[in-house]
């Protein structure tokens, strides 16, 4: 009796695919992008309320900066007097005063925003004889602080002429005919009248208005 051949036929089993990873990398790029946005929101919403918080400074320093200029015209005309205001006379506007912080002439070192040498910095803006009133202001706040400086636009000190200061004619009546001969022939100089707010955390704003 001849033996049995059984014939057994083995199936070798398909090895399992290599994995990739392709779904891990693009998810891990996906919160590269997100978390790039985040940082460029939150920079965004910081740069914001910076923008914000400066304009909102610079608002709160014009009232005490326009009510600084009205005690420099105050200073300067006796029609609009301010009481406790000391009054420059005629006399006194050809010479330099600083007990006021007033300058018969234009001051050197001004930059090219036009703001006195003076007024350039907040230790030599303090140390001025003549300091904002902050009685006269009820939205001062105590952390602001107000400094002006008046200069009358002449190259030195004395009597205003043409070739010293800039001058103009006083304006008459403009519904009359006879034009300057109401306000006489008297050229009057330009007094420039520059202020320096300095508010909370450092910052510095600069206000200067022309009288005459």
């Amino acid at each position: 009796m001849k033996p049995t051949q059984i014939a057994i036929a083995i199936k070798h089993a398909t090895p399992p695919r290599r994995q990739r990873g392709v779904v891990l990398f693009i998810a891990l790029i996906v919160m590269v992008a997100m978390s790039l946005a985040a940082i460029a929101l939150i920079r965004s919403v910081d740069t914001t309320n910076a923008i914000v918080g400066n304009l909102a400074f610079r608002m709160a320093s014009i009232l005490p900066a326009n009510a600084s200029i009205e005690q420099a015209a105050a200073a300067l005309f006796a029609d609009a007097d301010i009481a406790s205001v000391v009054h420059i006379s005629d006399t006194e506007k050809n010479f330099d005063k600083e007990s006021e912080n007033y300058y018969a002439r234009r001051l050197a070192g001004e930059d090219a925003r036009g703001v006195p040498l003076l007024l350039q910095k907040q230790t030599t803006a303090s140390a001025l004889p003549k300091q904002f009133d902050a009685k006269d202001s009820a939205a001062l706040a105590t952390d602001t602080h107000v400094t002006y400086l008046i200069e009358r636009m002449c190259l030195a000190t004395g009597q205003p002429t043409p070739n010293n200061c800039d001058l103009m004619r006083p304006k008459g009546n403009p519904g009359d005919t006879i034009g300057d001969a109401n306000s006489g022939t008297v050229s009057v100089p330009f007094y420039r009248v520059t202020v320096r707010v300095d508010g909370p955390k450092n910052t510095a704003s600069f206000v200067q208005a022309m009288l005459r």
